[in-house]
């Protein structure tokens, strides 16, 4: 066990060290295991954990690995930096260190239901209500199940049970309101949302449901702050990240809408191996009223880290695309070779690659290569075969084509790769 945990230690402290690099650090203090364990919890609640905070965790667990609260509260602290699945680790071992803890049961199921496992979560929590029929938490995360699946009228039945327990549950509110939002009855929805918003104005899941149907009532200046948290706190949740962008513009700080952007970009092309309309023209209109050096400095930033959770092919395809359509060349370039190093049964992002590495790099000799990799991808189409025959034969005279030569070295610029 001891050397299990250890294993588990340096695996853990290298995928925190990516994910806080970007972030400050906070101290935990508190008289006991227990009662810091507790602060964590309610400040994992408000703030973003920080690596100090795995380190005092872990400390526990050294002294203690079969701590179910200490499992239960790292999971937490796992998911609340972007670390889901190894949040579920944590949470199952605490389900397995304190089997007799609804509370290790409910964050196991909240985990299961984020990354998209319903089908496990619901198996389990129908085996916690069997064991806990009157638990009125457990049942109220049958009732959040029901309104993942939107099964509104079981959801409402299961949040009504709950209640009449007697226990004030926070996020019963919340999850009232997001169903409101699915009935777009948008009114309600804030209704609902500010009654949690009173007690904890930076509870994410509210901010986002309040942003939410700000935005669909067309009050985009009063959506913002709230799409700025749930952005913050969900960044690949495409709909908070396109929604936040959009009311950025009201405001004009196309700076702080270009992020946003980027990752609704990249969220709907990783899902539906394409890039929708609506996103691409946002991402479009606001890199083309962005300084072109201030898009140069940011988008290697922004890309790493959307890089981190989300790397395919349709993704590097879409950003290729946007970047050459806005005279980006050298960043279409490399999105379009990460795009062909994925997935190189790509003819078309083949021919792209060539297509930029002539015209903006004169990298002929690349080029050709490039060429040849799409015409053997696509030996019907016409236009490769047409540009690659071209490229062939011109290419050799090129040493005694003095204006060729003078028209390359007044336009070079170093190729990205």
């Amino acid at each position: 066990m001891r050397h299990n945990n250890f294993q588990f230690r340096a695996i853990l402290l290298s995928f925190v060290a990516a994910a806080f690099c970007a972030y400050p650090v906070f101290s935990q203090n508190a008289t006991s295991s227990g009662e810091s364990l507790t602060k964590i919890l309610k400040d994992n609640e408000t703030k973003r954990p920080t690596e100090a905070t795995i380190t005092q965790i872990q400390a526990i667990l050294d002294k203690d690995p079969k701590n179910y609260y200490a499992r239960l509260v790292m999971g937490n602290t796992l998911d609340r930096v972007g670390l889901p699945m190894q949040a579920i680790e944590q949470y199952q071992l605490a389900v397995q260190y304190g089997p007799n803890s609804p509370k290790a049961i409910i964050e196991l199921v909240k985990a299961q239901i984020s990354v998209g496992q319903k089908e496990a979560a619901m198996r389990l929590l129908q085996e916690a209500n069997k064991r806990f029929p009157d638990d009125p938490e457990i049942t109220y995360w049958v009732g959040n199940y029901y309104l993942a699946k939107r099964d509104l009228k079981a959801a409402a039945e299961n949040f009504n049970k709950a209640q009449k327990g007697g226990r004030k549950i926070f996020g019963m509110a919340t999850a009232r309101a997001e169903m409101m939002t699915m009935l777009r009855n948008w009114e309600q929805a804030i209704v609902l949302a500010n009654l949690e918003l009173a007690d904890n104005p930076n509870y994410p899941l509210a901010n986002a449901v309040k942003g939410v149907a700000l935005f669909n009532l067309h009050k985009f200046k009063e959506a913002n702050p709230y799409l700025k948290i749930a952005f913050a706190n969900f960044p690949l949740k495409q709909d908070y990240a396109k929604e936040y962008a959009e009311t950025c513009l009201f405001f004009d700080n196309t700076k702080a809408a270009l992020e946003p952007a980027m990752v609704a970009v990249a969220v709907f092309s990783s899902n539906h191996m394409s890039v929708d309309a609506e996103s691409k023209w946002l991402l479009n209109y606001i890199i083309s009223r962005l300084p072109f050096s201030y898009v140069k400095e940011q988008v290697p930033i922004i890309m790493d880290k959307i890089e981190k959770p989300i790397n395919n092919a349709p993704m590097h395809l879409a950003f290729g695309e946007i970047f050459d359509t806005n005279g980006y060349h050298d960043l279409a370039v490399t999105q379009f070779y990460r795009s062909y190093q994925l997935n190189p049964s790509q003819a078309s992002v083949a021919y792209k690659l060539a297509n930029d590495l002539e015209l903006y790099f004169q990298k002929y000799d690349d080029a050709i290569i490039y060429l040849s990799k799409a015409h053997a991808l696509s030996p019907n189409d016409s236009e490769i075969a047409d540009r690659l025959e071209r490229l062939q034969n011109r290419l050799p005279g090129r040493k005694a084509d003095l204006a060729w030569q003078l028209k390359d070295l007044l336009r070079s610029q170093r190729s990205p790769i």
